[in-house]
């Protein structure tokens, strides 16, 4: 999937470089390039969520792709579920109230 960009780990998460300047615009607009859209999985129209990690540095991550990743999570625990731990269904229920707030 992410084939001609360069990969390193970092503490055992892969990580994929690509760095590109691109432009706000007098709105507030930034365009993601096509490319990258494409090999992060981000398709066209679709929502994203911005999380403001420090001065100068935002993230931007597919909803739809959290939202799987909540379900998927979801159906794991509904199999394997105990009283102990609840920081994947606090995540899923979190990501399941944004998107009905929308």
């Amino acid at each position: 999937m992410f084939a001609g960009f360069p990969q390193l780990s970092l503490g055992g998460i892969r990580c994929i470089c690509v760095m590109r300047t691109v432009e706000i615009d007098a709105k507030g607009r930034v365009v993601i390039p096509k490319d990258i859209r494409e090999q992060s999985g981000i398709s066209t129209p679709s929502d994203l969520l911005v999380i403001i990690e420090e001065e100068g540095r935002i993230t931007l991550q597919s909803v739809e792709v959290k939202l799987r990743i909540a379900q998927q999570v979801g159906r794991r625990k509904l199999r394997s579920w105990n009283a102990e731990g609840h920081a994947e269904e606090r995540l899923a229920l979190k990501l399941a109230r944004l998107e009905n707030s929308k």
